[in-house]
C-alpha cells in the first residue's frame, strides 16, 4: 500500500510540473552554483539544480571544516512571480523544505581530571518561504537572490556525558537567503 501510494504522489508531481512552472525563470535544466547566509552565519557554498521534468528548485550543499561537516537539501517550488523589467529582471515566491546534518568534534577539556572531547551532532528540518529577484541580462545565465524566513525541528546530540546542555529537541526559527547564479541548458 506504501508503495502504491509513494507512487500515485511521484507521478502527480511529474505530471503537473507544468502546473507549478516558474514564469521568471526559463523551461529546462538549471545549473549552478549558490552561497548560503542567514541568521545562523554564512554557510557553504552550494549547488543549485533545477531539472525540467519537476518544479522543484534543489539546494544541495556539503560544507567541511577542521573538525567536522554538514550537508543539506532544500527544496523549494515558486508559486507566485512575474517580470518587473522586461524579460530581464523578475520577483518570485515559493514554499519549501529542507533537511540538514551537522556534526562537530574538536575541543578537548578536562574536568575533574579526566580528558574529554566535545563533541555534537544536529539534524534539523523544516519548511521555508523564499522570496527573491532573478535577474537574466543573457539569455542562458540567471542571478537570484533571495531571504528565505524558516521554521523546524532541531534535534541535537552531544556526546559527553559531563555536559548535556546541548542535547535535546528544540525549535529552529530563521532567516536565511542565497545569493547564486544559474546556467540554462
Amino acid at each position: 500500500m506504501k508503495k502504491a501510494v509513494i507512487g500515485v504522489v511521484l507521478a502527480a508531481i511529474l505530471t503537473t510540473g507544468t502546473a507549478f512552472a516558474s514564469p521568471v525563470h526559463p523551461d529546462g535544466l538549471g545549473i549552478g552554483i549558490m552561497g548560503g547566509f542567514g541568521t545562523g552565519g554564512v554557510g557553504s557554498a552550494a549547488l543549485s539544480l533545477k531539472l525540467p521534468t519537476l518544479p522543484v528548485f534543489w539546494g544541495i550543499n556539503a560544507g567541511f571544516w577542521t573538525h567536522g561537516f554538514s550537508l543539506g537539501v532544500q527544496g523549494d517550488v515558486y508559486l507566485r512571480g512575474s517580470m518587473l523589467v522586461d524579460d530581464v529582471l523578475g520577483w518570485f515566491f515559493g514554499l519549501g523544505g529542507y533537511v540538514g546534518f551537522a556534526s562537530h568534534s574538536d575541543e578537548i577539556v578536562i574536568r575533574g581530571g579526566v580528558q574529554h572531547t566535545r563533541s555534537w551532532t544536529r539534524i534539523g528540518f523544516g519548511l521555508r518561504a523564499p522570496i527573491g529577484l532573478t535577474v537574466q541580462l543573457i539569455e542562458l545565465l540567471e542571478v537570484f537572490v533571495n531571504l528565505a524566513p524558516s521554521v523546524g525541528i532541531n534535534i541535537f546530540s552531544n556526546d559527553n556525558a559531563w555536559d548535556d546542555r546541548y542535547s535535546g529537541v528544540g525549535l529552529g526559527v530563521g532567516l536565511g537567503g542565497e545569493l547564486g547564479l544559474r546556467f540554462w541548458l
